[in-house]
């Protein structure tokens, strides 16, 4: 397994994909060695094919798994951010629309004050 990859901590949103990668990138390790000329008499002792290929399999859905939190976590973190910015904007507009009814006053005033 490759594992000079730097790894995120697992809150991080890329943590999920980072472990994802690498169960991904073992899951087709274990699927070569399925059809590998050097296995071994131990090996093929040790473990079936069928378990070897339960094995990948397992590795494979694992990697779905964490792919699809991270596909999650990035969701939330743009709903969040969103919500935010949606927020902003409203105390802008309603700010925009105190100094609209302001000036709408204050030009009135000076229309009474000239006449």
């Amino acid at each position: 397994m490759d594992t000079s990859k730097p790894s995120a901590g697992a809150d991080e949103p890329q943590g999920d994909r980072a472990v994802g990668d690498m169960l991904y990138q073992f899951a087709l390790q274990v699927i070569g060695r399925l059809d590998s000329e050097q296995t071994t008499a131990a090996d093929l002792a040790a473990q079936t094919r069928s378990e070897r290929v339960a094995d990948a399999q397992l590795l494979v859905l694992q990697a779905i798994y964490r792919e699809l939190r991270h596909g999650h976590d990035l969701a939330a973190a743009q709903t969040s951010a969103l919500a935010k910015h949606t927020e902003a904007l409203t105390d802008h507009a309603d700010t925009m629309d105190r100094m609209s009814s302001a000036m709408l006053g204050h030009a009135d005033s000076l229309d009474r004050h000239r006449m």
